[in-house]
């Protein structure tokens, strides 16, 4: 079996799938979308990676060895914030936000580097309010697999 988890190859592919659609006229146009977590830079509308689980399953030989199928599920986060709205607002633009990557992958399940998207598995939202207005984050598990040797 190999002895190197592809999980965090497959984020990065992930990733530079949805980065590669921010330009104008792309389905994430304007978004900001990053690997990690941005900090203080990060903007009012905002993609983001998380954690990496991943499982792994005997799928059998294929003459040279075992091979093995690698199911890497990715924490996604769309995060909004919207100075003087109310969290209904910032919540329907998550869930907006949200629709468009969950079409996206979809439409193209197919990432660099042999990896498959193979659905949203699940996901959490939440808010929190200061006095300037609402933050929402919506987060998505995004499930996709791969083959080692």
């Amino acid at each position: 079996m190999s002895t190197v988890t592809e999980a965090l190859r497959c984020k990065a592919a992930l990733f530079d799938r949805l980065q590669g659609q921010v330009a104008p006229g792309l389905p994430l146009a304007g978004l900001q979308v990053a690997y990690a977590w941005p900090g203080r830079t990060a903007e009012r509308e905002c993609v983001y990676g998380g954690g990496v689980r991943f499982t792994r399953a005997s799928a059998g030989h294929d003459g040279s060895g075992e091979l093995w199928l690698e199911t890497a599920t990715v924490g996604l986060y769309v995060r909004v914030a919207i100075p003087g709205a109310e969290v209904l607002d910032t919540d329907m633009r998550c869930t907006e936000i949200g629709g468009v990557i969950e079409t996206l992958l979809a439409d193209q399940p197919e990432l660099t580097g042999g990896y498959t998207y193979v659905q949203m598995s699940g996901g959490t939202a939440d808010y929190a309010a200061d006095d300037d207005g609402p933050t929402s984050v919506l987060v998505y598990q995004v499930t996709c697999q791969y083959y080692l040797d």
